[in-house]
């Protein structure tokens, strides 16, 4: 990107990356609770995308393209000669610019890092991976993101999901209703909070799992686990769990008992308006 907007983009992704954490607890409290929590203990998913999209507007004049693929939504830039990609809860560095003139066969593929950047048995580099594919003639797009997994000694595919051009979301912020009902899903296993330090670039997670016991002992301190930048579990009451709710907290500006009440927090709001008959995909609580 070397036009005069490119730096926009290019900030824009950087401030939601690090300083709007992606938090499956947020929605939460804004739909089903007192409102908007602090931008410094983040958004959920489409909400990140959402702010990155509203900072290169406010900065550039230049709106989005909000794409939606069934919960999630990326911020796109259609151009003359490229598509531009902006999805912070794909972790990738910079933003992703599918160039037309690369295609091959009508399909331009791009690849880049991401966090978290791992190591493997013998310390050698295994950053994240984001790879994008692009139908020029279709405009389908499709992310997949993957990370290594140090357990397995292999790359495993984290997250993907597949836009189509004529599903958008035609203005923000979207039904209140919508929302609401997008939260409840089988696929909502967990409340959590991940943040990226700007400093380091490590990556910390922490998680409430809401599979594997009864309704009324969800909200349960004693369930809470962390992960590290390796993806390894830390349980309540352990110095690792311990360490890694620090750097988050040193990330996001918080205590460890303010961090810990706002999770728990929204698992109580899940937990008072979730459907009894609910059936919640496993979380499995192992090292990654």
């Amino acid at each position: 990107m070397t036009d005069v907007v490119a730096p926009s983009f290019a900030s824009a992704h950087e401030d939601v990356l690090f300083d709007v954490p992606y938090c499956s607890a947020a929605p939460f409290h804004e739909f089903y609770g007192k409102g908007p929590p602090p931008r410094r203990l983040g958004r959920g998913c489409a909400w990140q995308s959402f702010e990155a999209a509203r900072l290169v507007q406010e900065r550039t004049g230049v709106k989005a393209t909000l794409l939606f693929s069934g919960r999630h939504v990326a911020a796109v830039y259609p151009r003359a000669d490229d598509l531009v990609v902006l999805d912070p809860y794909l972790l990738h560095r910079e933003p992703v610019v599918l160039s037309r003139a690369a295609a091959v066969e009508g399909v331009v593929t791009a690849a880049g890092d991401a966090f978290p950047f791992r190591t493997g048995a013998g310390g050698e580099p295994r950053p994240s991976r984001l790879r994008l594919t692009w139908t020029v003639a279709s405009g389908v797009l499709h992310s997949e993101y993957s990370r290594f997994s140090p357990r397995l000694g292999r790359y495993v595919t984290f997250r993907a999901f597949t836009f189509r051009p004529g599903a958008t979301l035609p203005f923000f912020p979207p039904p209140r209703g919508l929302v609401r009902r997008l939260i409840l899903h089988s696929e909502q296993n967990n409340v959590s909070i991940r943040c990226v330090d700007r400093g380091s670039g490590r990556l910390r997670e922490l998680v409430l799992p809401l599979s594997g016991r009864p309704r009324e002992w969800l909200v349960d301190r004693r369930s809470l686990i962390t992960r590290d930048n390796q993806g390894a579990v830390g349980r309540g009451g352990t110095e690792e769990f311990r360490r890694d709710l620090a750097g988050i907290c040193a990330c996001v500006g918080s205590d460890p008992e303010e961090l810990i009440g706002y999770v728990l927090g929204a698992a109580q709001l899940y937990a008072a308006t979730a459907p009894e008959d609910l059936v919640v995909a496993e979380y499995r609580v192992e090292d990654e």
